[in-house]
């Protein structure tokens, strides 16, 4: 406490025979300031507005539809599903044995080329709320044919679920189920989580990392006792639903 007392008083006698020797050093500098504001208001985005769909693999690049005409479905709006593919496990000879048929890749068109990706299901949520949310799925009903016959015992398996967004995004990722056996009767199986402060923005879950990841991550059992007729077409449809709080 001396030591600093002692420092304080040598300044002060200094200052006093500058001055005493230099009058015109005694004038402090004036100077003058003023405020201003810096501001920025967030509104709410459009109802309507539809987030498009982005490159699973590149999530920083926006797709157009691989045929080139049909727009791709989105819910629209601030919390929205953007995309979601369609599963198709091609045309397989009929056999007594138990098969495990793998979904093709989807198709996507970047700068005009067709290109091959993960299947996948698309999610933005640009409400502001940071609030979370859950998606589910679900399957309704057996495979059918155009006859009404069910593939009876076939199981529709998304595994190595794994949720990416944009480069420069940084937000904690929702939680993705990195494997789920869909129901044919209904039941909704989890498929991403985003908890409080988790999944903003856009994001894509994946079913596998890459292509070669993704070559056996939705797949098809079907019990080699199921009826399968010549020719007919085997077919059901699965509902992506998007809650806007997470369970």
């Amino acid at each position: 406490m001396n030591v600093k007392k002692y420092l304080v008083t040598s300044l002060i006698a200094v200052t006093a025979v500058a001055t005493l020797f230099n009058p015109g050093t005694a004038k402090a500098a004036e100077s003058e300031s003023i405020t201003t504001d810096g501001k920025i208001r967030f509104v709410k985005q459009d109802d309507s507005a539809i987030s498009p769909p982005v490159n699973p693999l590149n999530p920083d690049q926006t797709i157009d539809p691989a045929d080139g005409e049909t727009p791709y479905p989105g819910t629209g709006g601030p919390l929205s599903i953007d995309y979601a593919s369609t599963f198709d496990f091609g045309n397989q000879e009929i056999t007594g044995e138990t098969k495990v048929y793998n979904a093709k890749l989807d198709k996507i068109k970047v700068d005009g080329s067709e290109i091959e990706v993960p299947n996948n299901v698309q999610i933005t949520d640009n409400r502001g709320t940071n609030s979370g949310w859950q998606l589910n799925v679900s399957q309704n009903g057996q495979l059918k044919d155009a006859a009404d016959r069910e593939l009876n015992g076939a199981k529709i398996t998304i595994k190595k679920g794994t949720p990416t967004t944009k480069s420069d995004a940084d937000i904690t990722a929702p939680t993705a189920n990195t494997e789920i056996n869909l129901n044919p009767n209904g039941d909704a199986s989890s498929v991403m989580v985003a908890d409080t402060e988790q999944g903003m923005g856009k994001w894509v879950d994946k079913f596998g990392v890459d292509n070669t990841e993704a070559a056996d991550a939705v797949t098809l059992t079907v019990p080699g006792k199921s009826a399968k007729y010549a020719d007919s077409e085997y077919a059901t449809t699965l509902t992506w639903t998007l809650s806007d709080t997470p369970e």
